[in-house]
């Protein structure tokens, strides 16, 4: 067992071929309830027949199940795990993950890690019947209210009412609200949105997930230059011949504008800059907005959206222009910049990018951003949960939406992580750039 279940690791990988064993039936299954008492054991079965000599169950604290004896094989597909539960609790855990992968085949090649979660019911529920009229009724509003606030209703779904009948089953029959909600985010995974959400009490469900290398590597950065933290989630530094470099991790409440700002000041005397996007996911746009006001002149707009007003295809509100205006001469940094992306960069932190583009001499280096921008927005349903869904559609300046698509780098740099184990091309291509333009070596 290790300490902390993890689906995802942002600078390490597990290696996983691409005839890995799968999980093809747990019990309890994913988002599942089930009574504590009558649920002695957890059960994975996989696709083939497997080596019996390891296993990972990966997680802990509370939401681990309290395991009540050692991991047992039935048979060569089959694995159990004894444990003790108590009502009205989720549980989480692991089947493999970065720290530990020895579920494995009989060929020694690891299981695809896979995130595992249920909940146990309360001692006490309500009538079956009462809790069937209320998941219809839950249910009911949702599809009426879905299609007029959700911007993105018609983009990955083609068919509402066949995905509904499909886990219609599941979600009617639910047994509590919590369950209703974890059935109804499985549904919502076909929209593929990671901005589309359930809320119930402070329990989050959220409809979409990812796997995405951000393409950086943290240790790799000191074979090309020289970088110190400027406060939280904050890099700076330099090369030796005066190219500087700065890295926003998040745009959240770690972030310090000022702090990052007296960054961008330390390295007013370089010839350039490269702005690092590649290991940012999003956060808060005016924090952005704040960073990126030292590198733009003027008022410029950068971005462009139109509103959820009504259900169907032609359902939105005007198109909107959302406008940056930059620093005054005194708080700018004014020569070429060049902004490093991929596929991580998603949300707000594609506004930053967007933003930076506005600069004098900016050019985008590397690979296409995810497309990912919500602005998720709540609406309550009758049993007490609260979908947030994304109200708006995010366009770029030529009125084009970016949502699963991206934003394209003006300089695409061809790399996958194998590429990263001795060297970061994307970097090195964003210093080549910069050299040729200012005449470095």
């Amino acid at each position: 067992m290790v300490s902390k279940l993890v689906a995802v690791a942002l600078f390490a990988s597990v290696a996983v071929s691409q005839v890995a064993p799968k999980v093809v039936t747990l019990e309890p299954a994913i988002g599942g309830e089930v009574d504590a008492k009558s649920t002695k054991r957890l059960v994975v079965e996989f696709d083939r027949a497997m080596n019996q000599d390891g296993h990972s169950f990966c997680g802990g604290g509370e939401t681990f199940p309290k395991i009540t004896g050692k991991p047992k094989w039935e048979s060569d597909r089959k694995l159990v795990l004894p444990v003790e539960l108590q009502p009205d609790r989720e549980y989480r855990l692991g089947i493999n993950c970065p720290a530990a992968n020895n579920t494995r085949g009989k060929d020694g090649t690891p299981v695809e890690p896979v995130a595992w979660t249920f909940t146990t019911l309360p001692e006490k529920v309500r009538p079956a019947a009462e809790q069937k009229r209320r998941n219809e009724q839950a249910l009911a509003l949702l599809r009426k209210t879905l299609p007029e606030r959700y911007s993105y209703h018609d983009l990955r779904v083609k068919d509402w009412p066949a995905l509904v009948e499909q886990h219609r089953a599941a979600i009617v029959g639910a047994r509590t609200d919590r369950g209703w909600a974890a059935a109804t985010a499985k549904m919502l995974a076909a929209c593929e949105d990671l901005h589309l959400s359930l809320q119930l009490g402070e329990q989050r469900f959220w409809t979409g997930s990812r796997s995405v290398d951000p393409l950086f590597r943290r240790e790799l950065l000191d074979r090309y230059l020289r970088v110190e933290p400027a406060g939280k989630q904050t890099l700076a530094g330099r090369t030796a011949d005066d190219i500087g470099y700065l890295l926003v991790g998040a745009w959240n409440s770690d972030v310090d504008p000022e702090r990052v700002g007296g960054a961008i000041v330390e390295l007013a005397d370089t010839k350039a800059m490269v702005i690092d996007a590649r290991p940012n996911s999003g956060g808060d746009e005016r924090l952005a907005m704040q960073v990126a006001a030292w590198f733009v002149e003027g008022t410029k707009t950068y971005a462009k959206h139109r509103l959820r007003r009504k259900a169907g295809p032609d359902g939105f509100g005007p198109i909107q222009e959302r406008a940056l205006t930059g620093n005054g001469e005194d708080r700018r940094y004014d020569r070429p910049i060049v902004v490093l992306t991929s596929r991580y960069v998603m949300s707000s932190n594609e506004s930053f990018v967007m933003m930076l583009r506005q600069a004098k001499d900016c050019t985008t280096v590397g690979q296409p951003t995810f497309g990912s921008s919500g602005n998720p927005r709540p609406f309550e349903l009758d049993n007490g949960v609260t979908v947030h869904a994304p109200s708006w559609e995010d366009l770029s300046l030529d009125g084009k939406s970016i949502e699963g698509v991206g934003i394209p780098p003006d300089v695409l740099v061809e790399c996958t992580a194998k590429d990263f184990e001795q060297k970061d091309p994307i970097l090195a291509k964003a210093l080549e750039l910069l050299r040729a333009k200012i005449g470095g070596k």
